[in-house]
């Protein structure tokens, strides 16, 4: 079905030979190996599904050559698995960024598939025994593997393919760009992923692992990208592993080459010997000594030109080839790296490893505490002479011998380190600016002071490798703010606790394993979708617990001490914090884009589509100030809603956000090639332009620029209702995103081709379109999500059958129950009291299928998901009754002595198991679950459905041809199951047995009736009445039933419907007026009936009314006091006969209660035309 998110067989465009139309609609698609036949629906699909696949099919032979059959060894992992839902074993192949499933390994060869999935957004979740799950946004595959060892295997085989996902391959890319750098400039590897500056090679991983321990820091290319420059990715391009080999491993003998299969023992002894003793290097002319090079190479990268410095530095060695040629050796495999010939941009650069044995003078704090937060003044503080070897000495002067104190190495939990800003006004208390906090076992914190924040950082390094192992060491030459051991767990082993070192480093936490294999994993703390801290009493271990959610992978983390947890709790807190106004500084979303630009877009989408001057009308200053503050300070938790937020404050945030970004989303850089594209006369070359120029863009800011102008081009496509077409929607934010004074009429021109011509530029498919369309159309047609500010919806609800005259319109609050519900319209419509049982349905499918709620269930969460339906207005609420054998056990707390079981005739969608016809099978309900048995006495069951989530429906859908018409549908996550009884009774059995298995832990429900003053107490919310279905003021909906209700709601809405209130605060008052253009609220105003009309109005209907029923006592309405009335509007003028938009500041005010002779009247009249309705002739007084 178009709902299921994954097929059931893929055939590449890749294998198709050929595609031929036959008889009957019929259509043939030729492979290599196999024929499918399909069958369209009639001639002209079939001609155009024929067309469409012969020209897809020649596309692909032209954009590259026919693949060759597949072969396993271009995967990462493949094998035989077995699969929950799947009769046979699938073979699976796992190719990044995807996983492949086939029938069989024949299948695989053919190119024929069952499915793809996507490894982005995915985690892995272990299961009993040899199982494991792939859990995918969509659905959850359920694999078993042959052996644990193949199954630890797949695990860490898909987790490394969902981490790579998640790299960002931008740096990488380029560098690459040159052939060179597609090896490691060590062993050869492929694709090299890690680079040392100041030696100027790129290495693969295993390489980097020695390199970064021992003799050079090394940056990875993929983990943090946003501490690389143009200048030094420009240099790895234009130099390469080519030139750069040809310096460093000039003479190196063909016996001594190191290969990617090689041992940890080797790697390391030959990066030592070639890069620490530089024994195959060519002489250079200006340094003679290893140590000489290294300190020159590292002055370059960290002095300025550096591209020029370096460059100059290995063609001064090159020099001297032309005059001994005889020195330089060509390594065997060079011939494989080509030097590449264009240069590109964008890198880090590195220093020298310095040793771990280091001493100088620093400030000591006294005594170690147990408070991490309590910053000691410098009298606390005593100037000591510190030596760090195997232990961190403290002695009192640089001659002493005696130490005053010692820290052994396996006593460091953890270090902190603390650069304070300047305060422009300085505390009483004069305290170190630069500090490092080792947090100690037992709970104690020791601080030691430094005098400038280069002695802070050689000592944070030193002591950081000191007490870290290798993997770490190519990370602590950078400023970082806190490393140390952690507690974890992850999704690959979610039940097992883990120990890791952890570094801290600006916006990224990297877990480094005890071995010498470099950075294990990376979290960018800006793409947490959530980070929080659970409470030691909530954890089994009675210890806190940091919860970190990126990108759909979820980490639990653990503090070595109470004062380790909460400093590293409050450190991960602050770097995950949004800093400063560059893009690249802002938190991200799950679409990579800033939490701010996603979250406005995201609430002007739902509420402000229809709202009319959208992005025109401006908000108030102060509050726009407010919510930019709290969106600078941690946007995660900044929850938009329309009960709390103003839509123009949002729309004014979302301007100024991209107003005062340092550098503009088009960039500087490309403003004046934005200008020159915009002056192209022909339109496809200057569409082409701006394709090249967004290409260029980094790529957050090519990510958030399609994502605004997407919302844009929407926000035009409902111009007809919002007033904002492309043009005023351009003039409006180039000024924004250029960041110019507003007069440039190139930058509006650039915006008005991006949204119009969005689908285009940004290469958008025409599913995403329609499905864009699809939202609109729901967003700004489906009248049943006007809720008000209380979060009540009104809503129609039916008696007994779906007919105008048995219409009732209530107020539905959140909590409302069907229950309550249920007893709220018999009152209202006075039906007497019987021994029968009224229940509340959900009707959907024009009545085939209706769901019984249970009394319990809340009415408002059910009809807010009919927006998910294809056509919302066909669902509704009927209240009927039902005989009191068949439903009266839901109002019972006595529970079944023995489960629900039968035979059954079932069907399920999408078939699996039980197929797609009816099959007579064997069911039982236990324990939440309903399960399916091969016998009545089997043990295990064949099939087993959870009920928590599940929907069960009475009735089946027609054109399924059900056996017998007592049947229902049990809705589940992405199935249905048809299930057919054998009469009424056993139908009722058992849908009031999974609605009691669904709700067995509330109370049993309790038969009563709301009274008259239940319903007088309802108080309604702040917008008008809209009903959920049709429209109240069309003349032909107008029965005596509608009227009864028109009349009931005013009188009830006259005294209880409060007006949205808005009371300005002095300063916003004083802000509008300095403001041109006032700030309007719109809300809908109910409309004030004046005396006159209703006076006509109620002398019309009586008029139609032949006698009154004077025999019902009409319900009390309490009085209020006079002095809290207000008068009627004296004119009709006044008063206004349908919703409105309040254009200005709103008043206080009250609404009086009709007068009691009006009242009695309505009451009198009421039940007259009650009567009327169900039939009953009108009797004398």
């Amino acid at each position: 079905s178009l709902q299921e998110p994954y097929p059931k067989g893929v055939i590449p465009l890749s294998v198709i030979e050929m595609v031929r139309s036959t008889k009957d609609n019929k259509f043939q698609v030729f492979t290599s190996h196999r024929i499918f036949v399909f069958r369209a629906e009639n001639e002209a699909q079939r001609n155009e599904w024929c067309s469409t696949l012969q020209k897809k099919v020649m596309d692909q032979r032209l954009v590259g050559t026919r693949p060759r059959p597949a072969n396993t060894a271009h995967c990462q992992k493949s094998g035989t698995l077995e699969l929950k839902g799947q009769k046979s074993k699938v073979f699976a192949a796992l190719s990044l960024p995807e996983m492949w499933l086939y029938k069989s390994e024949q299948f695989f060869k053919m190119g024929i598939g069952i499915c793809v999935i996507e490894m982005r957004g995915s985690t892995i979740r272990e299961a009993k025994n040899r199982g494991f799950e792939l859990i995918t946004p969509f659905k959850i595959f359920s694999f078993v593997a042959e052996s644990e060892r193949e199954k630890r295997e797949w695990m860490e085989a898909l987790q490394e393919a969902i981490a790579e996902t998640l790299y960002d391959y931008e740096v990488a890319e380029k560098i690459w760009s040159n052939k060179a750098n597609k090896y490691c400039a060590d062993c050869w590897a492929q694709s090299p992923d890690w680079a040392s500056i100041n030696l100027c090679v790129v290495i693969c991983k295993q390489c980097a692992g020695h390199l970064g321990s021992n003799i050079s820091k090394v940056q990875s290319l993929k983990l943090d990208t946003s501490v690389w420059s143009n200048e030094i990715v420009q240099l790895f391009i234009v130099l390469g592993n080519d030139r750069a080999n040809r310096f460093w491993a000039a003479r190196l003998p063909p016996a001594e080459v190191l290969h990617p299969n090689a041992s940890a023992e080797q790697r390391r002894d030959f990066i030592s010997r070639k890069y620490r003793e530089g024994r195959y290097r060519l002489p250079h002319p200006h340094y003679g000594t290893q140590d000489e090079v290294l300190q020159a190479l590292c002055a370059a990268v960290t002095g300025p030109a550096l591209l020029k410095t370096v460059l100059q530095f290995f063609s001064s060695s090159e020099a001297g080839l032309a005059a001994d040629p005889a020195a330089c050796e060509v390594p065997p495999g060079a011939e494989l790296c080509p030097r590449a010939q264009e240069p590109g941009p964008e890198g880090v650069y590195n220093e020298i490893t310095q040793p771990v044995a280091h001493s100088g003078y620093l400030h000591r704090a006294t005594a170690p505490h147990k408070l991490p937060s309590a910053k000691k003044s410098k009298d606390d503080f005593q100037r000591t002479w510190c030596s760090l070897e195997r232990s961190l000495l403290f002695f009192e002067t640089e001659k002493c011998t005696e130490p005053l104190g010692h820290i052994e190495r396996g006593d460091l939990i953890s270090m902190g380190v603390s650069r304070a800003q300047v305060v422009a006004s300085p505390s009483p208390t004069e305290r170190f600016r630069f500090t490092l906090e080792l947090f100690l076992t037992g709970e104690k914190v020791q601080q030691l002071g430094t005098d400038g924040p280069e002695v802070l950082q050689a000592w944070a390094s030193a002591i950081g490798k000191w007490f870290t192992p290798v993997s770490c060491h190519c990370l602590l030459g950078y400023e970082f703010q806190r490393v140390g051991q952690l507690r974890y767990k992850c999704m690959l082993n979610p039940e097992r606790w883990q120990q890791a070192f952890f570094i801290l480093q600006k916006a990224h936490l990297f877990i480094c394993p005890a071995k010498e294999d470099g950075a294990e994993d990376s979290i960018n703390l800006r793409r947490l979708q959530e980070l929080s801290l659970v409470p030691a009493a909530e954890t089994p271990e009675k210890k806190e617990l940091l919860v970190l959610v990126e990108m759909g992978r979820t980490f639990y983390l653990q503090g070595l001490s109470r004062a380790d947890s909460a400093a590293w709790y409050s450190d991960i807190q602050a770097s995950a914090g949004g800093r400063g106004n560059a893009l690249r500084d802002q938190q991200l979303s799950r679409a990579d884009i800033p939490i701010i630009v996603d979250s406005c877009i995201a609430f002007i989408t739902q509420y402000g589509l229809k709202h009319e001057g959208i992005y025109r009308k401006n908000g108030a200053k102060s509050r726009i100030k407010v919510l930019m503050e709290e969106f600078r300070r941690d946007a995660r938790n900044v929850k938009l809603r329309i009960s709390d937020n103003f839509i123009e404050d949002v729309t004014d945030v979302l301007k100024r956000f991209f107003r005062e970004l340092e550098d503009p989303v088009f960039t500087l850089e490309l403003h004046p090639q934005w200008k020159e594209a915009a002056e192209i006369s022909s339109k496809p070359q200057r569409l082409e332009r701006y394709k090249e120029l967004i290409h260029r863009l980094p790529r957050l800011n090519h990510k958030t620029l399609a994502a605004l102008i997407g919302h844009l081009y929407r926000v035009q496509k409902c111009a007809d209702l919002n007033q904002m077409s492309t043009k005023n929607l351009s003039l409006l934010f180039a000024p924004s995103l250029f960041q110019t004074d507003g007069k440039g009429e190139h930058e509006v021109k650039v915006m008005e081709d991006l949204i119009d011509n969005y689908v285009s530029i940004f290469n958008i498919d025409e599913d995403q379109v329609s499905q864009m369309d699809l939202e609109n159309s729901l967003i700004t047609t489906w009248k049943d999500t006007q809720l008000s500010q209380a979060g009540d919806l009104i809503i129609e609800v039916y008696l007994e059958q779906k007919l105008p005259d048995c219409c009732v319109t209530l107020k539905v609050s959140p909590t409302m129950t069907a229950e309550e519900l249920t007893n709220q319209v018999l009152e209202m419509r006075n039906v007497a009291a019987s021994l029968d049982i009224w229940l509340t349905f959900e009707v959907l499918e024009n009545g085939e299928l209706e769901r019984p709620l249970h009394p319990k269930e809340k009415v408002l969460e059910q009809a807010l998901q009919w927006c998910k339906l294809p056509e919302p207005s066909a669902a509704f609420l009927l209240v009927r009754k039902v005989p009191i054998g068949e439903g009266g056990c839901l109002f019972t707390g006595a529970k079944r002595e023995t489960p629900k079981c039968g035979l059954l005739k079932c069907r399920e969608e999408p078939p699996k198991l039980l197929g797609n016809k009816f099959q007579e099978r064997y069911f039982v309900i236990r324990e939440r679950r309903l399960l399916l048995l091969k016998e009545k006495k089997s043990a295990k069951p064949e099939r087993e459905w959870p009920l928590d989530a599940a929907k069960v429906y009475m009735g089946v859908k027609k054109k399924l041809k059900p056996p017998a018409q007592w049947g229902f549908t049990l809705s589940l996550d992405k199935q249905q199951l048809y299930l057919v009884c054998s009469g009424q009774a056993e139908l009722w059995d058992w849908t009031t047995s999974i609605l009691k298995a669904q709700h067995d832990d509330l109370r049993p429900v309790i038969l009563r009736r709301r009274s008259s003053s239940d319903l007088a107490k309802q108080k309604f919310g702040t917008m008008p009445l809209v009903p959920l279905h049709g429209d109240s003021t069309d003349a032909t909906m107008l029965s005596a039933n509608q009227t009864l209700r028109r009349l009931h709601t005013r009188r009830t809405l006259s005294m209880f419907f409060p007006m949205k209130m808005h009371q300005d605060s002095l300063e916003e008052q004083q802000e509008k007026e300095a403001d041109p253009d006032p700030v309007y609220e719109e809300v809908g105003n109910f409309p004030e009936l004046a005396a006159l009309d209703l006076e006509r109005e109620l002398l019309a209907e009586l008029s139609a009314v032949p006698a009154v029923d004077r025999s019902k006592k009409p319900t009390p309405v309490p009085e209020q006091p006079l002095a809290s009335r207000s008068s009627l509007p004296a004119s009709p003028a006044q008063g206004v006969a349908g919703p409105s938009v309040t254009k200005a500041t709103p008043r206080k005010r009250s609404l009086q209660p009709p007068s009691p002779i009006n009242d009695k009247l309505i009451q009198e009249l009421s039940s007259v035309i009650l009567r009327k309705s169900e039939g009953h002739p009108p009797g004398p007084g």
